[in-house]
């Protein structure tokens, strides 16, 4: 081995010494040193199976899921019989969420040698999949194997629980707890099986050690409650409660109007402001707005030293309504204390809802001197301003998510008027869709690469000296030039086109009669769990909808459940599913279904970017884009958002306007944004 770390001799010694410095990095966490030495052992042997599914695990660990996936198929394919490469592949696949391919790969690697690992892994796929009879044997298989391995123990009691073995699920919870007593999963589960076996004061017991080693577990106040209403009811003889748990406990929440534990916590130390930050910002979630910005402004108060506490604050005075105050706090939370997160968002919404175009420019301008923008090599020198004419080819760079990419190139056919010779960027599920939209100009997949620590950047050398590149500019940065004033008259679309024969499978598909009118609904996006509180409930949808006949309605939303699909309103009116389609990858397929409907109601997602740019009239469940508060889309002449910029969200408010717009649409009268 050389000064600079570089393996020079070709010794099995050697390069096992490596190898054994390189999975012992790994195993301390130190990621970038040892993907250094898997990939210099890689160009000595790269057919070797154990390095290259060490080097994919480590890919994946780091979130480069689709890398490290091919490495670690690379493993199986140099060597298919090795039980940890299949389960390592199937951990990937079920992290992407195709539970077929990893329950295939979990029993692939069992077919090799049955060990604790794959059985465990399968067991948990099963359970998170609804499907408990099918856990039970690999579960039961897992603690033969580890006997003492209290994780196994827990799955295996979930199992017993699910399939109505409440004896045997008491047993394993109560194994599981002696093995690893300071774990609150362990008593949150054997809660659960005694509850099962209607035995109250024992599941008593068994959350209320839950919740002292682990206060802030709210799922341990409902087990609380359950098993409270178990024990009354068998030692107090009280009649047998006839409404659904789940609703009950909901109804205890709004009747305490703030998350249980929170003030569980307060009352045990008034003084921590911790406490009162972490319960203003829980009542924040659960959309209690006047609590939470009072216990913010109580952590404040007791510690003004802390910058999130001030953003957390601008966030709520937003959500409230109240926008002067969100954007000062912005600015303090930025200026005081370098404090980032969410509020450069604040800082130029809040402008721009305030009417403060100019202001909110220029913060948007400077969106990623904030956050910090990915690296980007290889681009021409020169950055496109509206105002200087060029004579070459002119980049438009994708930036943010895919449908970030449809929301700022609303702004393409005004761009195309200025400028002929563009190549726009895009994600690579979008290429198909705008090459045939747009055969004037060139189509290129986003130019993402990974260097060797595993880092990400787009590489743009190669596309410059083909297509001689004379200027760039960043997607995002086109609406700053084409709707400056956010008062413009928006181009009436964007005019990307489904593709035909698709449109026309989903059109007899849908099988539409005379007299119908479908329409698509997405309720949420991929941020709801981070941000319930500004999405409408499918249920106030459904029950604001007209009870005009013919109407039908069909799922758009991506990673939904049975569960919520079951809902239906009045019995009438339910939501439809195309059971086949990948609503994920397969977006030419979504803007085909999308082609196919009659109107479009979505939240702030991919799916309210592509209707609006296929032509279809959509209703936002949020506000405009960029918070214009002046009653339209600024981006879409064919959006309607049910909420100005400076409204305070509200499900069943918005699920009424909703509901009435889509009344106007079928009786054809006019559409006004807001109402």
């Amino acid at each position: 081995m050389d000064n600079n770390g570089s393996i020079n001799l070709l010794s099995a010694d050697d390069i096992e010494e490596q190898w054994q410095k390189a999975l012992n990095l790994h195993e301390l966490g130190n990621f970038g040193d040892a993907a250094t030495i898997y990939q210099k052992l890689l160009n000595l042997l790269p057919l070797d199976g154990t390095i290259l599914n060490s080097y994919g695990t480590l890919l994946y660990q780091q979130q480069h899921i689709i890398l490290g996936c091919h490495y670690i198929r690379k493993s199986i394919i140099v060597d298919p019989d090795i039980a940890i490469f299949y389960n390592r592949i199937g951990v990937v696949e079920k992290a992407g969420g195709d539970a077929l391919k990893a329950a295939r790969a979990f029993k692939r690697a069992l077919m090799i040698e049955s060990e604790y690992e794959p059985n465990l892994n399968l067991c948990e796929l099963f359970l998170e999949q609804g499907q408990p009879k099918e856990a039970l044997e690999p579960a039961q298989k897992a603690v033969a194997i580890a006997p003492e391995n209290w994780v196994a123990r827990l799955r295996l009691a979930a199992a017993s629980r699910l399939t109505g073995r409440n004896s045997e699920a008491i047993s394993e919870a109560e194994e599981a707890a002696s093995l690893n007593p300071l774990s609150h999963h362990c008593y949150q589960e054997l809660s659960l099986a005694n509850m099962a076996g209607e035995k109250g004061s024992m599941a008593f017991n068994a959350i209320s050690k839950s919740i002292l080693l682990a206060p802030d577990n709210l799922s341990s106040y409902f087990n609380l409650l359950g098993s409270l209403n178990i024990w009354a009811e068998a030692e107090d003889k009280q009649p047998q409660l006839e409404i659904d748990f789940q609703k009950q406990i909901q109804r205890v929440l709004d009747r305490i109007n703030v998350p249980f534990w929170g003030r569980c916590a307060i009352i045990s130390d008034r003084s921590n402001p911790l406490i009162w930050f972490w319960h203003g910002v829980n009542c924040g979630r659960a959309n209690l707005l006047d609590p939470g910005l009072s216990g913010i402004k109580r952590s404040i108060l007791i510690d003004p030293g802390q910058g999130n506490r001030y953003q957390a604050l601008s966030i709520l005075f937003q959500r409230s309504g109240v926008l002067h105050a969100a954007y000062f706090f912005a600015r303090v939370t930025m200026q005081v204390f370098d404090d980032l997160g969410f509020t450069p968002h604040i800082l130029w919404e809040t402008c721009f809802a305030l009417g403060q175009e100019k202001r909110g420019w220029k913060h948007w301008s400077d969106r990623f001197e904030y956050d910090g923008a990915v690296d980007r090599r290889g681009l021409p020198a020169k950055r496109w301003q509206q105002e200087k004419k060029i004579n070459g080819k002119l980049l438009v760079c994708s930036e943010q998510g895919i449908g970030d990419e449809i929301l700022y190139l609303s702004c393409l056919p005004d761009l195309l008027r200025k400028h002929k010779a563009v190549i726009i960027e895009c994600d690579e599920r979008w290429v198909p869709i705008f090459r045939r939209s747009f055969p004037e100009i060139i189509v290129i997949p986003r130019q993402v690469k990974f260097d060797p620590g595993g880092g990400v950047y787009y590489d743009y050398t190669q596309v410059t000296r083909k297509y001689n590149l004379e200027s760039y500019v960043l997607c995002g940065d086109l609406p700053k030039f084409f709707r400056a004033d956010l008062k413009t008259q928006v181009s009436p679309g964007v005019g990307l086109k489904a593709n035909p024969k698709r449109k026309e499978f989903f059109k007899r598909y849908l099988c539409k009669e005379p007299g119908q009118t479908i329409i698509g609904v997405c309720w949420r996006s991929g941020f709801a769990p981070n941000w319930p509180s500004v999405y409408p409930k499918l249920e106030d949808l459904l029950a604001f909808m007209p009870k005009e006949k013919g109407i039908r309605l069909v799922s758009l939303q991506y990673g939904v459940d049975d569960e919520e699909l079951a809902k239906e309103h009045g019995n009438s009116i339910k939501l439809e599913t195309i059971k086949d389609l990948d609503q994920v990858n397969d977006l030419e397929g979504v803007a085909a279904l999308i082609s196919s409907l009659d109107l479009v109601i979505s939240a702030s997602t991919t799916v309210l970017h592509l209707s609006c740019a296929l032509g279809v009239t959509t209703i936002s469940t949020y506000y405009p884009n960029f918070r214009s508060s002046r009653g339209g889309d600024p981006l879409f002449m064919n959006c309607y958002p049910m909420l100005a910029g400076d409204e305070i969200f509200s499900s069943e408010k918005v699920a009424k306007r909703t509901g009435k717009t889509v009344q106007n649409f079928i009786r054809e009268e006019k559409i006004c944004p807001l109402h």
